[in-house]
């Protein structure tokens, strides 16, 4: 595969800085790669970096699934005719992104991939003007998120680990669930009473919670799962199989696919787009297939 010109956009402060203190070797695993790097500088920087970078013909985000947010975020704000392929080295914490698309965790691996990968199509979902790559979720996983985005600054746990203990917290003080209105595919809205509404292009989200354990990322559709509200007990006894994706035929668990989504509520509804933390009163969400090319390992089943 001829590469062409490209753009590495990398983030410092992934994974606790971790990123900052990975660059010369990521520099060294590039060497044979002719390419400009651009280190970012604050949140939403990647973002304008990126929606610059139509002279190139791939752009690689070296960081989390918040860098990889920001970089598609830029990457679609340029026209799909001259829109560059995206690459991802995967060095952040929850990595979900690197696991949607099939991307190795080994840093020497993923680096190769991006000159002996292959460039295929994946879809883009879009909520309220916001592109994600990933996943959308309105409801309790959003107060999950949010305060994962808070533990994570104070005990610097990651992963999985990390959301784990985000979702106990949540569990044991503020187990609500949400009286929201939905229309599926332009339909009518119905209303229901929800703990969540995670609707995903990816299999994972939260580090690896397996939450659409049967999503495909390219087949121009979302994975959606909506869980009714259980109490404690039930939820605790429940999380094992919810982790590992074992939870698609439980009672309390509905999944279907979709290709666009409206929830309204009456009071402001707590959204995470891609890890990124939201708090709206109405969601638009809406699919675009095949979007967005990206570098993945020849012949993955991503």
């Amino acid at each position: 595969m001829s590469v062409g010109r490209c753009l590495v956009i990398a983030n410092p402060a992934a994974n606790h800085g971790e990123t900052a203190r990975l660059m010369p070797v990521i520099e060294r695993l590039l060497n044979n790669l002719p390419h400009d790097t651009v280190i970012t500088e604050s949140g939403g920087h990647a973002i304008s970096v990126a929606q610059d970078a139509a002279d190139y013909d791939l752009v690689v985000a070296v960081g989390g699934d918040g860098t990889v947010h920001e970089v598609l975020n830029g990457l679609m704000r340029i026209p799909a005719e001259g829109r560059p392929a995206l690459g991802v080295l995967p060095t952040g914490s929850g990595n979900d992104t690197r696991r949607t698309l099939g991307i190795p965790t080994d840093l020497t691996d993923a680096a190769l991939e991006l000159v002996r990968g292959e460039r295929r199509s994946f879809d883009v979902g879009v909520c309220n003007g916001v592109y994600f790559n990933n996943s959308f979720a309105a409801g309790l996983d959003a107060k999950v998120t949010a305060k994962a985005v808070e533990y994570k600054l104070t005990t610097k746990r990651s992963g999985l680990w990390l959301y784990l203990t985000a979702l106990m917290h949540v569990l044991l003080n503020d187990l609500e669930s949400f009286k929201l209105r939905i229309s599926f595919d332009g339909g009518l809205a119905e209303m229901h009473d929800t703990l969540i509404v995670a609707v995903t292009n990816g299999k994972t989200y939260g580090g690896g919670f397996h939450i659409t354990p049967d999503a495909i990322p390219d087949d121009g559709v979302f994975d959606v799962c909506m869980i009714d509200p259980m109490s404690l007990p039930e939820t605790l006894l429940r999380l094992p199989a919810v982790v590992l994706g074992k939870h698609t035929r439980m009672r309390p668990v509905h999944m279907s696919r979709h290709t666009s989504l409206v929830i309204e509520c009456d009071v402001p509804v707590p959204a995470q787009i891609d890890g990124e933390v939201f708090l709206d009163s109405r969601y638009e969400v809406s699919m675009l297939a095949g979007a967005i090319r990206c570098v993945v390992p020849r012949g993955s089943e991503s």
